[in-house]
Parts: structure tokens; C-alpha cells; sequence
């Protein structure tokens, strides 16, 4: 991947869609180009950025150049628009490299861009997130972050780290100078320490809204879990049926809540049961109960035995939020019994209290505290790295105080290197490799 002498190619665009965008990139995707694309001007003679018709095996198709550096790569870049079908790009692929290009490697392009200094590291995740990103809230926190806005903050980090190295060395070059030392080091290093542990706290939140949150949907059969799966996704995913048991297994299904993206999963009803599918379908529940991260616990609000109900909840489950269902056709709601647990009382076929089963969801997810979406939030990858300059600064801090400024100066570097791996100013192919390698091929 870290070779930038060849032409790569590849679909950018999903295939099977109206139009298929094929991407080239290298320093002689012109010429190849020239080859496989045939209109009334060749690109080459063509200006720069100027979209022109012609065709490639006879079917008709936009290509456009974009000449290095002025490009999403930093490379020559070309890219063909052809229909979306998968005979018509693969025809493309074919004679593509035929003529001189390989298929590239997933995230090889944004590697490109990395190498050519058009992004940095944490600009180049940001594109796989906003790729990914299944909310408004994680494409809004992925553009910001696409933009530099984390990696200004990271940047102010390693430059002041670098500063306070500067200062412990200078002790050690002019030592016996009578020079005007900077006392506040220890100081500035705790203020370096408080500023990454506020970046590490943010990762918390960030995962969630940037990978979502799991919730289940549990409850004896018949409690109406495929009805407020149905509500939730606004249309019918899941079979409704007044016959106990009709959902035998699991049913999977994305939406977004408050902002969040969350994967609902809808179980199959917990009871006793002797078919044998059934029961599959049951201890299949449990497992994804367990896993998961919030869990609405359906109870039946018209049940002749509402202890009953309460009585089949698994308190082992997380993030459990009671939800007594059917209040439109149950008797006195003000009645039933107390679950012990956060609890809501809704009608899943009306909507009733819909949006007070999403306030609890909230306390859920964010442990009861006030709902946070932070502009910026590290990933694991930058908060292990802060969390091992920490262990740095820490050693720094001491040195310092104990009169070690060659000490104090190594662990400033280390602090440094590890911040600096966070955008790609200190890093190695291999971490290269398992960053891009995330990515879809094409992009």
C-alpha cells in the first residue's frame, strides 16, 4: 500500500446503483486513461476538472482529470462515470487493468492522500466515520473532525510538550549559565495532563454516537415487542401477531434515537417452551440480552397477572428499563405494580408515552447524567495513545522535581512520540496498514 510508483483503480461508488464512479490514481492514470476512454477530446488535451462525455466498451460515460497535487490523493487522479450496473463497471475494472492499473487495496486512496500530506491520520479516520456513520450527530462529529478540529487540539498538545522538552534540555546544555529558567515546567505538564485526561473523557461519548448503542427487546410473548420495534422504525419490520411466540428468532434492524444510532434487536418471547425451535430461539434471547448495552423490557399492561409479568424479568439483562405496554386497552394503569426498576408505561400500537421511554433510554446510555454530545471525541486508538503519554508525563513530572532534566527531557520525547502517532507525525507501516485496511475498498 505504502507504494505510490503504480496506478491503482477501483469502484468508488457501490456497484448496482444508477451510476457506478470508478476512481484512478497514480502518474499514469492519464495515459491509461486516454486508452480505455474515448470521447471527441482526449482527456489529456482537455481541461483540468472539466467533466466530458465519451464512452468506454461502448457505453457512455463522464470522465474528468484532476492533476496532482490538486487532487483527493495528491496524485494524478481520473475518475469514470459509468452506469451502475455490474456489467457495465466491471468491463470498466477489466480493461482498467488491462491497461496498466492494479485494484487497490481497501483505503488505499486515503493512504495516498495521508502520504501526499493532504489529510493527516485523524482527518483520514474521520472519512471512514463519516462513511460509517449511521446518525446525524456521528456524520456531524465526523465532518468537524475531517476539518482539523481535533487534530488543532492534538497539535497544541505536541507542540507544548515539545516546548517543555526544550526547556529541560537547555538545563542540561547551559547548566552552569545563569540563564532565566523557566520554573512553571511541573506546572505546564499537570496542565498537559488535564487537558488529555478532558480529551480521554470524551471517548466514552464519543463511541457512542459514533458506533451506536445495542438495545434489546425483551419479554414474555405476546408483550408487544415486535409492535414497538415497528414503532420505533416507523414502518413494519417485524411480524405482529396476537399468537404468543410468532418472533422464533432474533430480528435485527438500525434506527436512530435522540440522535443515536442504535441496533434494535428483537427477541423471541421468554417462556417454557418444548419446540425445539422455539427454544433455540430463546436461548438465543439470552445471549443477545447479555450483550447488549440498554434493554427494553416489555410487560404486558392488560395481563390478568401483571407480578407475573414482573416476575420473568432477568435483572442480569443491562441497562434495564421496564416498559408496561397495551396502557390503551389495559384497565387502571395507576394500578400495577411497582417493577423496582426505571419504568415506563406506553401503548406501542398508539404511541402513548413514546417520548418518555426515550428519556429513560437517555438515562440509560449516558449512566443518568445530562445527555452529552461532544463536538470532538477521541477513538480508541488516540485515547490509548494519550493514556500512555500520560504514563510519560507523570515520569516527566517527577524527574523534573527530583533534578533529572535528562530524564525529564527523555520521557517529554516519549510523551511527544506518542502524540505525534496519534495525526501521523511519528508512525509505522504497520499502523498504517491496520488504519486503512478499515476502510471499503475504493475509497
Amino acid at each position: 500500500m505504502l507504494n505510490q510508483s503504480d496506478n491503482i483503480a477501483a469502484p468508488a461508488s457501490a456497484i448496482g446503483g444508477a451510476v457506478t464512479v470508478i476512481r484512478l490514481s497514480g502518474p499514469g492514470v492519464l495515459e491509461i486513461a486516454n486508452k480505455v476512454w474515448h470521447g471527441r477530446t482526449p482527456l489529456s488535451a482537455a481541461n483540468v476538472r472539466k467533466m466530458l462525455l465519451g464512452k468506454v466498451a461502448g457505453d457512455p460515460t463522464l470522465a474528468v482529470y484532476m492533476k496532482a497535487p490538486f487532487s483527493y490523493t495528491g496524485d494524478d487522479v481520473v475518475e469514470l462515470q459509468c452506469h451502475g450496473g455490474a456489467a457495465s463497471a466491471n468491463a470498466v475494472m477489466k480493461l482498467l487493468l488491462a491497461s496498466g492499473c492494479r485494484l487497490a487495496e481497501p483505503g488505499e486512496f486515503t493512504c495516498r492522500a495521508f502520504l501526499n500530506g493532504k489529510l493527516d491520520l485523524l482527518q483520514a479516520e474521520a472519512v471512514a466515520d463519516l462513511i460509517a456513520s449511521s446518525s446525524e450527530n456521528a456524520m456531524h462529529m465526523a465532518q468537524k473532525q475531517l476539518a482539523g478540529s481535533l487534530s488543532s487540539r492534538i497539535d497544541e498538545l505536541y507542540d507544548l510538550i515539545i516546548s517543555l522538552r526544550s526547556e529541560c534540555e537547555s538545563r542540561l546544555d547551559f547548566p552552569d549559565e545563569e540563564l532565566d529558567f523557566d520554573d512553571s515546567v511541573p506546572d505546564k505538564i499537570r496542565e498537559t495532563r488535564n487537558a488529555i485526561i478532558s480529551l480521554i473523557e470524551t471517548g466514552k461519548a464519543g463511541a457512542l454516537i459514533r458506533d451506536g448503542v445495542q438495545v434489546v427487546l425483551a419479554g414474555k410473548p405476546n408483550s408487544g415487542k415486535s409492535s414497538l420495534l415497528n414503532r420505533i422504525l416507523g414502518f413494519d419490520r417485524a411480524i405482529v401477531s396476537a399468537i404468543p411466540g410468532t418472533t422464533r428468532d432474533t430480528v435485527e434492524s438500525a434506527a436512530v434515537i435522540r440522535g443515536i444510532g442504535v441496533n434494535l434487536t428483537d427477541t423471541a418471547g421468554l417462556r417454557e417452551s418444548d419446540d425445539p425451535v422455539e427454544k433455540m430461539g430463546i436461548e438465543r434471547s439470552f445471549r443477545t440480552i447479555r450483550a447488549g448495552k440498554v434493554t427494553f423490557w416489555l410487560l404486558d399492561a392488560s395481563s390478568d397477572d401483571p407480578a407475573g409479568e414482573i416476575a420473568a424479568i432477568d435483572h442480569d439483562a443491562p441497562g434495564i428499563i421496564a416498559v408496561w405496554n397495551k396502557c390503551d386497552i389495559a384497565g387502571d394503569i395507576q394500578t400495577l405494580p411497582e417493577t423496582g426498576l426505571p419504568t415506563v408505561k406506553i401503548s406501542a400500537k398508539s404511541g402513548l408515552n413514546m417520548d418518555t421511554l426515550f428519556d429513560e433510554f437517555e438515562k440509560a446510555v449516558f449512566a443518568g447524567g445530562t445527555p452529552s454530545m461532544p463536538e470532538l471525541a477521541v477513538n480508541a486508538r488516540s485515547a490509548d495513545l494519550l493514556e500512555k503519554s500520560l504514563l510519560s508525563l507523570d515520569r516527566a513530572e517527577k524527574s523534573f522535581n527530583d533534578g533529572d532534566y535528562e530524564l525529564a527531557a527523555a520521557e517529554l520525547a516519549e510523551a511527544s512520540v506518542k502524540i505525534g502517532e496519534i495525526t501521523g507525525r511519528t508512525t509505522s507501516p504497520d499502523i498504517l496498514d491496520k488504519i486503512f485496511h478499515r476502510f471499503c475498498i475504493g475509497k
